[in-house]
Protein backbone atom coordinates (compact mmCIF):
# COMPACT_ATOMS: atom_id res chain seq x y z
CA UNK A 1 0.00 0.00 0.00
CA UNK A 2 1.34 3.56 -0.89
CA UNK A 3 0.31 6.78 0.45
CA UNK A 4 -0.96 9.85 -1.88
CA UNK A 5 1.79 12.49 -0.88
CA UNK A 6 -1.23 15.16 -0.46
CA UNK A 7 -4.08 13.87 0.96
CA UNK A 8 -2.80 10.44 2.85
CA UNK A 9 -5.28 8.40 0.96
CA UNK A 10 -4.04 4.60 0.83
CA UNK A 11 -4.53 3.45 -1.87
CA UNK A 12 -2.96 -0.10 -4.30
CA UNK A 13 0.71 0.59 -5.93
CA UNK A 14 -0.40 -0.05 -8.80
CA UNK A 15 -3.10 2.61 -8.81
CA UNK A 16 -2.75 6.42 -9.18
CA UNK A 17 0.16 8.34 -10.75
CA UNK A 18 4.15 7.79 -9.45
CA UNK A 19 5.79 11.12 -10.03
CA UNK A 20 9.53 10.71 -9.89
CA UNK A 21 11.92 14.13 -9.77
CA UNK A 22 15.41 14.47 -10.99
CA UNK A 23 16.54 15.29 -7.03
CA UNK A 24 15.12 11.34 -6.29
CA UNK A 25 12.02 12.71 -4.54
CA UNK A 26 8.83 10.34 -5.45
CA UNK A 27 5.63 11.14 -5.02
CA UNK A 28 2.18 9.54 -4.98
CA UNK A 29 -0.89 10.79 -5.97
CA UNK A 30 -4.31 8.94 -5.58
CA UNK A 31 -6.14 11.11 -8.27
CA UNK A 32 -6.17 14.28 -10.68
CA UNK A 33 -7.47 16.02 -7.55
CA UNK A 34 -4.70 15.68 -5.26
CA UNK A 35 -1.73 16.31 -8.30
CA UNK A 36 -3.65 19.43 -9.03
CA UNK A 37 -3.79 20.89 -5.66
CA UNK A 38 -0.02 20.00 -4.37
CA UNK A 39 2.12 20.33 -8.04
CA UNK A 40 0.06 23.11 -9.99
CA UNK A 41 -1.74 25.23 -7.55
CA UNK A 42 0.93 24.48 -4.82
CA UNK A 43 -1.43 24.31 -2.50
CA UNK A 44 -0.66 23.36 1.57
CA UNK A 45 -2.58 19.95 2.33
CA UNK A 46 -2.54 21.04 6.28
CA UNK A 47 -5.11 23.55 5.33
CA UNK A 48 -8.33 21.03 3.75
CA UNK A 49 -10.46 19.41 5.80
CA UNK A 50 -10.40 16.47 3.23
CA UNK A 51 -6.70 15.62 4.02
CA UNK A 52 -5.23 14.02 6.60
CA UNK A 53 -2.61 16.30 7.10
CA UNK A 54 -5.48 18.85 8.21
CA UNK A 55 -6.46 16.19 10.50
CA UNK A 56 -2.93 15.68 12.23
CA UNK A 57 -1.79 19.64 12.90
CA UNK A 58 -5.69 19.63 15.12
CA UNK A 59 -4.82 16.58 17.01
CA UNK A 60 -7.76 14.55 15.53
CA UNK A 61 -6.17 12.34 13.44
CA UNK A 62 -8.12 9.35 12.32
CA UNK A 63 -7.90 6.25 13.75
CA UNK A 64 -8.03 3.30 11.37
CA UNK A 65 -8.27 0.68 13.01
CA UNK A 66 -8.73 -3.00 11.18
CA UNK A 67 -9.61 -6.00 12.74
CA UNK A 68 -7.79 -9.31 12.92
CA UNK A 69 -10.64 -10.78 10.71
CA UNK A 70 -10.42 -8.30 8.13
CA UNK A 71 -6.90 -9.49 7.59
CA UNK A 72 -7.42 -12.58 7.69
CA UNK A 73 -10.34 -12.72 5.21
CA UNK A 74 -7.60 -10.43 3.22
CA UNK A 75 -4.76 -13.60 3.28
CA UNK A 76 -7.57 -16.15 2.50
CA UNK A 77 -8.88 -14.06 -0.77
CA UNK A 78 -4.89 -13.75 -2.04
CA UNK A 79 -2.91 -17.09 -1.05
CA UNK A 80 0.53 -17.10 -1.89
CA UNK A 81 1.15 -20.15 -3.95
CA UNK A 82 4.77 -21.37 -4.51
CA UNK A 83 5.45 -23.43 -7.47
CA UNK A 84 8.70 -25.82 -7.92
CA UNK A 85 10.24 -26.00 -11.02
CA UNK A 86 9.39 -30.01 -11.58
CA UNK A 87 5.72 -29.08 -11.43
CA UNK A 88 5.92 -26.13 -13.85
CA UNK A 89 7.91 -27.97 -16.40
CA UNK A 90 5.26 -30.89 -17.97
CA UNK A 91 5.74 -31.29 -21.23
CA UNK A 92 2.34 -31.39 -23.33
CA UNK A 93 2.27 -34.45 -25.97
CA UNK A 94 0.09 -34.15 -28.63
CA UNK A 95 -1.66 -37.43 -29.93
Amino acid sequence: MVKCSFCGRDEKSYKGLHLIRNIGVVNYFCSSKCRRNMIKLGRDKRKFKWTEAFHQTRGKARDKVISDAAIAAEKAANPIVEVSKKKATKKVVAK
